[in-house]
């Protein structure tokens, strides 16, 4: 790697805070182009005493420096005296706390994908390297991501030396998006809480997503028109499907041999072939809107929290997604933004898992993308024959898409999701509150 690079390289790891204290701003972000260095300075900086000194120490520094400046002035105060405790008590502090510091190896297991609003478990296996117990371990103090809130964490109030003990940690997920959770670590406080011990390790990090919260809808009528198309079941075929046995024939030229029936050829001398019943899978498209007008400088909200129609759209497509998935159906979802996410899947639990993942990471966009799809696109969406579009509003440029998609052949299926009533809407167009599919309260559509 050249220096530039790994200057590059390195200035991009100082932008993207510490992962301790992770910072909305300081967040890789498509529509975010600027870092700010000095935010990043001012984290890593919060960051570092965080990681050394406990709260009450960083409460109790300034009073001793206050004290400890009143005491040089003023010889013959008897402040002096408390300057002389507050060090007393920090070497011992710092002895005791060097003497039993942990040294442990963690095995953290935590879920790789939980839903919105929901609670899950983080599970810790401690084991001490030392021959001297560890005491008041805690597993990961701090708070992994804005998105999640450790309501009870995973403490250990004696690790004995050459021990194992293990513990779990309860974690609820505030919101959708994609956690990078720092790596697993134990800190100890012992003696007096002031100054933190820890162990862990560091670079073993874990990616957690928080996919939109979604209530599964009971029925839902597909756009299917004449010009949609089905597959059979072979081509979408994933691990753990199979098709059923209906018998076997003869075999002919151009059979695939992985078919070929061998306890059958021997016994009757020639190759003959299973013969499946194929189930044949309708393909439809599901389309999210994401634009959204950049909101005035006094009304600015930087949290998907600030987004209740987005988070709607995204929490009914994930609906619509898991009810295809369990159905007569292949999902090609594009959700549309600063980027185009196209995404196939086939009937396994896998694919909507895989689904999930996109819409956790999607955010905002800030620009009116569906006017200016490529052509390329409008020739998958005429392929499939079925699409069902979700919007967050009614407008010129996206009367016009749904246009172009009946133009193309494409039978549609749109919802709009607006606050207020939407007045004229074209026939088969459907309008829902935000708060209604927010609450669960749409199930059939």
């Amino acid at each position: 790697m050249k220096l530039e690079e790994q200057i590059q390289s390195k200035m991009s790891r100082f932008l993207d805070g510490p992962a301790t204290f992770q910072i909305a701003a300081l967040k890789r972000s498509g529509s975010r182009r600027y870092r700010s260095s000095s935010l990043a300075l001012a984290a890593w900086s919060f960051a570092l005493f965080r990681s050394v000194l406990s709260p009450v120490a960083l409460w109790l520094l300034p009073a001793v420096f206050v004290i400890g400046v009143y005491a040089s002035i003023a010889m013959e105060a008897p402040m002096r005296v408390w300057v002389l405790v507050f060090l007393a008590v920090f070497l011992v502090e710092l002895a005791v706390g060097a003497l039993f510091r942990p040294s442990v190896e963690i095995d953290r297991q935590m879920p790789e994908r939980v839903r919105a609003g929901s609670v899950f478990h983080i599970r810790y296996r401690v084991r001490n390297r030392r021959r001297l117990p560890a005491w008041d371990l805690r597993a990961d103090p701090f708070r992994f991501t804005p998105e999640l809130v450790t309501e009870l964490p995973a403490e250990f109030p004696e690790l004995p030396g050459r021990q194992t003990l293990t513990a779990r940690a309860t974690v609820r997920a505030l919101r959708r998006g994609r956690c990078l959770i720092y790596g697993p670590r134990v800190e100890s406080g012992f003696p007096f809480g002031l100054i933190r011990w820890s162990s862990g390790c560091r670079r073993d990090r874990n990616m957690l997503t928080v996919y939109p919260a979604f209530t599964s809808l009971r029925r839902f009528d597909l756009p299917f028109g004449a010009r949609c198309q089905s597959s059979g079941m072979v081509s979408y075929s994933k691990i753990g499907e199979s098709t059923e046995l209906i018998g076997v024939r003869d075999y002919r030229d151009g059979d695939d041999v992985r078919r070929i029936d061998w306890p059958g050829s021997a016994r009757t001398g020639n190759f003959v072939v299973k013969e499946f019943e194929e189930d044949e899978l309708r393909r439809v498209a599901l389309i999210t809107d994401t634009f959204i007008p950049a909101p005035a400088f006094w009304s600015l909200r930087t949290t998907p929290k600030g987004y209740p129609q987005l988070e709607a759209a995204l929490a009914l497509t994930a609906a619509l997604a898991e009810y295809l998935s369990r159905g007569e159906a292949v999902v090609e979802i594009f959700a549309v933004g600063p980027a185009v996410y196209h995404f196939e899947t086939g009937r396994s639990s896998g694919s909507f898992e895989s689904v999930c993942d996109i819409l956790s990471g999607i955010e905002p966009s800030r620009e009116p993308a569906l006017s200016r799809l490529e052509p390329e696109v409008f020739r998958d969406l005429s392929a499939t024959g079925g699409a069902v579009v979700v919007l967050l509003g009614v407008d010129e440029p996206r009367r016009s898409f749904v246009e172009r998609l009946h133009e193309a052949g494409v039978s549609v299926r749109v919802l709009v999701l607006s606050e207020r009533a939407v007045p004229d809407l074209p026939p088969g167009w459907l309008a829902l509150s935000p708060a209604a599919v927010l609450a669960g309260e749409v199930t059939e559509l």
